[in-house]
């Protein structure tokens, strides 16, 4: 999708004003701010000149980072990687985004923010598949991918209040250095009524390198998500992944090298994940809350709600105390 379908959507993300377009960049309309914003390969560069983490430098190559996705481009590789098998039973996602297709599917001019969409997250098809012509399908991250059409840091989203219909952010908020402030900014650019689909990890070892900061419990999660109105949470992948993910973590511990833990890597799948198919037999048992490999939200923008901490602490579901 060209960035000419959200562009009267976006704004500066220094001085909060409307962006104009032209053939290589954005320019701010406020003659006081006057910031530019790169266009690269046809994805603007939204990135605060000013941040600390990502610079708008970072991007002019139109290539991305090996630590978001790996485009493997050898048959044989891509072959290896294919035959591979997870270790994670991911049982939400599809039901959720069929969920998602089905509330939406009333609508006309339906508009779409995918946080950390350089590429499909799992399941996410059910959803594209069902989305209207005249849909706005934002997908944005913080690295150039086969998906991407904005570069973009989700602590200071450029795009106006009460934008997007949805926001999705599958397997991305352990990425952030703040993951509040990035809730806030997503609640910020919802309409009222809009909803938002997150998939967060507990129990997995680090998967992004310098770029892996957080982890939650179900609670955690839920106190994330405190100004949303619940529609559904519960387990993406339960203590039968999380026993996977430990096992081949502690297995490549082991490894002296980063080549040599690559290596490992790869092979210890076979051991280790038909682990996972425990979760087709825990379910959502109480005890798999306690242990569980990820959860996911759902929830609506509601002006003036709020999660107390009293409602919260009954939220609880598991046997530890």
């Amino acid at each position: 999708m060209s960035y000419l379908a959200f562009e009267p959507f976006v704004m500066c993300v220094v001085c909060k004003s409307s962006l104009t377009s032209a053939a290589s960049f954005f320019q701010c309309v406020n003659p006081a701010c006057g910031c530019r914003y790169p266009v690269v390969n046809g994805v603007p560069v939204l990135i605060n000149p000013a941040s600390e983490t990502f610079q708008q430098t970072d991007f002019l190559s139109g290539e991305a980072p090996d630590i978001f996705f790996k485009a493997y481009k050898s048959p044989l590789r891509k072959f290896l990687k294919k035959v591979q098998p997870d270790i994670t039973l991911n049982r939400a996602s599809k039901k959720n985004y069929s969920l998602l297709a089905a509330s939406l599917k009333h609508k006309t001019e339906v508009r779409i923010l995918i946080v950390g969409g350089s590429i499909d997250g799992n399941g996410i098809q059910f959803l594209k598949n069902e989305l209207g012509k005249d849909t706005v399908l934002v997908e944005s991250d913080v690295a150039h991918g086969p998906n991407t059409n904005v570069i973009l840091d989700a602590h200071n989203i450029p795009f106006k209040e009460n934008t997007f219909d949805l926001v999705i952010a599958q397997a991305v908020l352990e990425h952030v250095l703040d993951p509040f402030l990035c809730v806030k900014e997503i609640y910020r650019v919802l309409k009222p009524g809009g909803q938002v689909y997150a998939e967060t990890p507990f129990m997995q070892q680090v998967h992004g390198g310098q770029y892996d900061f957080h982890r939650f419990t179900f609670l955690g999660h839920r106190r994330l998500f405190r100004h949303f109105k619940q529609s559904g949470a519960g387990l993406v992948a339960g203590a039968g992944s999380a026993a996977a993910w430990s096992l081949r973590y502690f297995i490549t511990s082991f490894a002296p090298t980063k080549t040599v833990d690559k290596a490992m890597s790869y092979g210890v799948n076979f051991l280790v994940f038909w682990l996972k198919y425990f979760d087709y037999i825990l379910g959502q048992s109480k005890g798999s809350y306690d242990a569980a490999c990820a959860y996911y939200f759902l929830g609506t923008k509601e002006e003036g709600y709020t999660l107390s901490d009293k409602e919260l602490l009954l939220l609880y579901k598991g046997f530890r105390y």
